[in-house]
């Protein structure tokens, strides 16, 4: 009989040590990192698109915020694209990371009745954006930085408040509420065929502050809506074209995984908040700051990508 190798099994020992004790984000990193070395090697500089993917998604399923945050000005500044084709590239590689966030949150953090009328009104507005009402998005892009920092107040504001306790599901009634919701995921929808981003914000928002849901399934319910809406992009922009495939290759591996991890990573932090708060001590969502800086960070990258432009 062989006698196994001291060495193999040493170095066996360590590794199977090293994923045992080292925490996941270190070990994320590492994975990470390894990816973009080899990735270098084996397919250039375009591997960086996939870790830029990986980190967009990450943040968009977190917060409901679309990846256009970030994949606009990337694909404009870096990748040297014509607007209208980042437009393009962004809607597609959303379509596929918001849907693997979406699944990732699973139907208990999705409100369905939320989720139906705001998807039916979101894709209604994204297919006038796209066919009908095709708006320079020079124009509409200061607008939504402005209602982005109003939003960012907004949520500061709600964070200081002590408000009535959260609810788990909508109980919709036919009054201006519910109106003024379909109409907002219309408006959110119009925003997300012209930018790529605004109705996942739009919905988790509006069930955030005005039908008191809790932040996690308002969060999960605007990924879902978010997801729905982007595929209807995807397949209208398909039947356009002009979609870069040859950079979309690049970009959906990221933002799957990515979709994955930034949902696991909020139940994460809200599972946090709940242990905190059954101990006694002050209940401070980390999402909802989180939330609220990407809302920022959004309008920042919006306003500088207007003025360098």
């Amino acid at each position: 009989m062989i006698e196994p190798i001291a060495g193999a099994n040493s170095l066996k020992t360590r590794i199977l040590r090293w994923l045992f004790t080292v925490p996941v984000g270190f070990k994320l990193l590492a994975i990470l990192g390894v990816i973009a070395v080899l990735g270098q090697i084996l397919f250039g500089t375009k591997i960086l698109l996939t870790l830029a993917a990986f980190f967009a998604a990450s943040v968009a399923n977190a917060t409901a915020i679309g990846g256009g945050f970030l994949f606009m000005p990337l694909f404009i500044f870096i990748y040297k694209l014509a607007p209208i084709a980042a437009l393009k590239l962004s809607i597609a590689t959303q379509a596929f990371g918001m849907t693997s966030g979406a699944l990732t949150w699973g139907r208990r953090y999705i409100d369905k009745p939320a989720f139906i009328l705001a998807s039916i009104a979101s894709v209604f507005g994204v297919w006038l954006a796209t066919y009908v009402w095709v708006f320079p998005s020079s124009y509409i892009k200061p607008l939504f930085a402005v209602v982005s920092l109003g939003v960012f107040i907004a949520l500061l504001v709600e964070m200081k408040l002590k408000l009535p306790n959260e609810k788990n599901l909508v109980n919709f009634k036919l009054n201006y509420q519910l109106v003024g919701f379909w109409l907002s995921a219309l408006v959110g929808g119009l925003i997300t065929g012209w930018t790529a981003i605004g109705v996942g914000e739009v919905v988790a928002l509006y069930l955030l502050f005005f039908y008191r849901i809790s932040l996690d399934i308002a969060i999960g319910t605007g990924v879902a809506v978010l997801a729905v809406s982007s595929m209807a992009g995807f397949l209208f922009h398909m039947s356009l074209g002009g979609i870069p495939w040859e950079l979309l290759v690049f970009t959906v591996p990221g933002v799957i995984l990515g979709g994955r991890y930034g949902v696991k990573f909020a139940k994460h932090l809200e599972h946090s908040v709940c242990q905190s708060s059954s101990q006694k001590i002050v209940k401070k969502s980390p999402l909802k700051l989180i939330f609220a800086m990407v809302i920022l960070i959004d309008c920042v990258v919006i306003l500088l990508f207007e003025l360098l432009q």
